[in-house]
C-alpha cells in the first residue's frame, strides 16, 4: 500500500535556505564597534614595552659539563647531542685550541678545547671522553668534555659578570654561584680565529 506524501513547497524551503545563508554572512561580518573593539585590543597587546617583552632573556636552560678543572654551561637550544669522543685526527697547521676533528654521522666535526680558547692558565689535566656537538650562527663544532653533568634551568639575572682579559674578546655571558661559566657560543661564531665549518 503506497502511502500519500505531503507535497513539499519548493518556495518556502528556498526562503529558509536563504534566511540561513544572510544569517550566516551577518555572523561572519562583525558590526563597525566590534571591529574597533578587536583592534583596540591588539594595539594594547602590541604596545607592551621591550623590556617586558623579553621574558625569554631571564631564564635559561642549560646543558653543564666539565674540562679539567673548569665547569662550562651552554644553551641547550645550542645542543645539537652529546657523543663518545672516538677517533680523533689531529689537523696540522691549526691553532693549539682545535685538537682534531671526528666523523659525525658523515661529516668532519671540529672539536675544540675551551681552555686554550679561553687561555686560562693552569694544569690541562684534561682527558676529553666526550664531545658536546653544537651549532651557532652557520657553525658546527664539538665542544671537548671530560664529563657531562645534565641540563638545568637558572635566572639570567644571577649571573655574575663576565671579565674579559685585556682586548681579548669574551665568550662567557657570565658565571653562576657554582663557579659554572655560562659560555656565549654567538661569540664563538664572530670570532674569525675559529674558522670550523669548511665541508672537504
Amino acid at each position: 500500500m503506497r502511502r500519500d506524501r505531503a507535497a513539499i513547497d519548493w518556495d518556502e524551503a528556498r526562503a529558509r535556505l536563504d534566511r540561513a545563508r544572510r544569517a550566516i554572512e551577518l555572523a561572519d561580518d562583525p558590526a563597525p564597534a566590534e571591529v574597533a573593539r578587536i583592534l583596540s585590543e591588539r594595539a594594547v597587546q602590541l604596545a607592551v614595552p621591550v623590556e617586558e617583552a623579553s621574558v625569554w632573556e631571564e631564564s635559561l636552560d642549560i646543558l653543564v659539563f666539565a674540562l679539567g678543572e673548569e665547569r662550562y654551561a651552554i644553551e641547550t637550544a645550542h645542543v645539537l647531542e652529546v657523543v663518545p669522543l672516538g677517533v680523533l685526527t689531529p689537523v696540522p697547521g691549526t691553532p693549539a685550541f682545535v685538537l682534531g676533528v671526528v666523523n659525525h654521522r658523515g661529516h668532519v666535526l671540529s672539536v675544540l678545547h675551551l681552555g686554550r680558547i679561553l687561555e686560562l692558565s693552569g694544569p690541562e689535566d684534561s682527558h676529553a671522553e666526550r664531545v658536546v656537538a653544537v651549532e651557532a650562527g652557520e657553525m658546527t663544532f664539538g665542544l671537548a668534555a671530560d664529563a657531562v653533568e645534565g641540563t638545568l634551568r637558572l635566572d639570567a639575572r644571577e649571573l655574575g659578570p663576565a671579565l674579559a682579559a685585556g682586548e681579548r674578546p669574551t665568550f662567557l655571558r657570565g658565571v653562576t654561584d657554582d663557579m659554572v661559566a655560562v659560555l656565549d657560543l654567538e661569540a664563538f661564531a664572530r670570532d674569525a680565529r675559529i674558522l670550523v665549518n669548511a665541508e672537504p
